[in-house]
């Protein structure tokens, strides 16, 4: 690896969040193109690519502790972050460090004026990723869509397996407002005869993701079909039993909260058994001992005891029910970006809240709380245009029997975390 002078760090992190004013171009040839010009590393190492609305990062978190607990040496390539861009690279569940990421943004900073492209933000960092797990000659990638599929910078990859974990409404402005139209998206990322797991999908968007398996000629294991799963335990402690693949686990603990992990860890464990042959090492006991063992920043991930806090990044409609319905009645910080279905997550958040505490959290993509009151207006609420403030009411309120619940963006979540470590001592999952 070629080392760059120390001095140059700052400006190159500094060109990295330039890119940012590049928006989003949903297209592969920049991608394609600044490959080529160190390489091609997303060919050196097998794939596995994941599309969904929501579910993708716990999929291949489940799935990075089974190949962990098998002994293998993996990249995992992850979006947004919590607090640093460092942790969209994970190598060994570990972020890369900054000499790895100021070494990669050089380099890569370099064939893109050679080669005359302006990246975005997106695809810079997934050059990064590709480029570093390259340099760190990992058994395995796992790769999680930044959004859609079909455009997305990621789907440059030919996977050796690939997954569509949820259709549900995210991003419409891009991937189009009916869910058939967001299953055409990520159905983008089928390839010929690359098998590919599908999560619990309802009948309209399936039938047009098996439309595109039968052009494309990828092979399907549908839920409920080739592999079945049957939930138990509780919101904050699931369990899960699972039939397919050859493969049999009974009542297994999740290391992941919410009743939805429960279908998550599912398609994992297809995933796990489509990947046996090329990972011999993946038993059933790896399997389970990954399940267990997972761990996932800012998913019901209760950071507090005193008073009880929990985060989580759910961000539209279908992860706000299901952070609904694992954490009950609740008292509710919530902040969002501006371009997301606030009226509809508000609809969901507000029944369970006691009360509803809006905010704003620090960075332009946020709605101003003016407008996320308008918004709420048939919610009963409180707001405080301070973050911190925010929480710290919210804080006052909480109870072991009314936890508080931070929530709504990725963003505020990275920001209340930050705080509630420095000011009261939280300990929260790291990376």
């Amino acid at each position: 690896m070629i080392k760059h002078d120390a001095a140059a760090a700052p400006a190159l992190m500094e060109y990295l969040d330039s890119l940012i004013l590049h928006g989003v171009k949903l297209g592969l040839h920049n991608i394609e193109q600044l490959l080529a010009a160190v390489d091609n590393p997303h060919r050196r190492y097998p794939i596995v690519h994941v599309a969904g609305t929501n579910g993708k990062g716990s999929v291949l978190t489940f799935l990075n502790a089974m190949l962990r607990a098998a002994g293998y040496h993996t990249g995992r390539f992850t979006s947004p972050h919590l607090t640093t861009v460092h942790e969209r690279f994970l190598i060994d569940d570990r972020p890369i460090g900054d000499d790895t990421l100021v070494d990669n943004l050089a380099a890569l900073k370099e064939a893109a004026e050679k080669a005359v492209l302006s990246p975005t933000y997106f695809e810079m960092n997934t050059a990064v990723a590709f480029r570093c797990f390259a340099q760190c000659a990992v058994d395995v990638a796992l790769v999680e869509v930044g959004m859609g599929g079909r455009f997305d910078a990621t789907n440059v990859v030919n996977p050796q397996v690939c997954a569509i974990t949820t259709i549900d409404y995210d991003h419409t402005q891009y991937l189009g407002d009916t869910l058939e139209q967001i299953a055409f998206e990520k159905a983008g990322i089928l390839k010929p005869g690359i098998p590919a797991v599908v999560g619990n999908v309802a009948e309209g968007p399936l039938k047009v993701i098996n439309t595109q398996a039968q052009r494309t000629g990828a092979p399907l294991l549908h839920f409920g079909d080739e592999y079945t799963v049957a939930p138990g335990g509780d919101p904050l402690h699931p369990r899960m039993t699972y039939h397919g693949m050859g493969i049999t686990l009974n009542d297994v603990p999740l290391g992941l909260a919410g009743m939805h992990q429960v279908n998550n860890a599912a398609v994992a464990v297809t995933l796990a058994g489509l990947l046996r042959d090329a990972f011999p090492r993946l038993s059933g006991k790896t399997i389970e001992a990954g399940l267990s063992d997972a761990r996932w920043p800012g998913r019901l991930e209760r950071v507090m005891d005193t008073p009880r806090v929990i985060m989580d990044v759910a961000h539209n409609p279908a992860g706000c029910r299901a952070v609904a319905e694992a954490m009950g009645r609740c008292v509710t910080v919530f902040s969002v970006s501006s371009d997301k279905d606030v009226a509809r997550m508000l609809d969901i958040l507000a029944p369970v809240s006691a009360p509803l505490i809006l905010t704003e959290y620090t960075g332009g993509r946020c709605l101003p709380l003016h407008e996320l009151r308008r918004h709420a207006a048939r919610h009963p609420h409180e707001a405080h245009a301070d973050l911190t403030e925010a929480v710290k009411m919210g804080m006052a309120l909480a109870s072991e029997d009314t936890p508080l619940l931070v929530t709504g963006s990725i963003y505020a979540v990275g920001e209340v975390r930050r705080m509630l470590v420095e000011q009261f001592g939280a300990q929260p999952i790291l990376f």
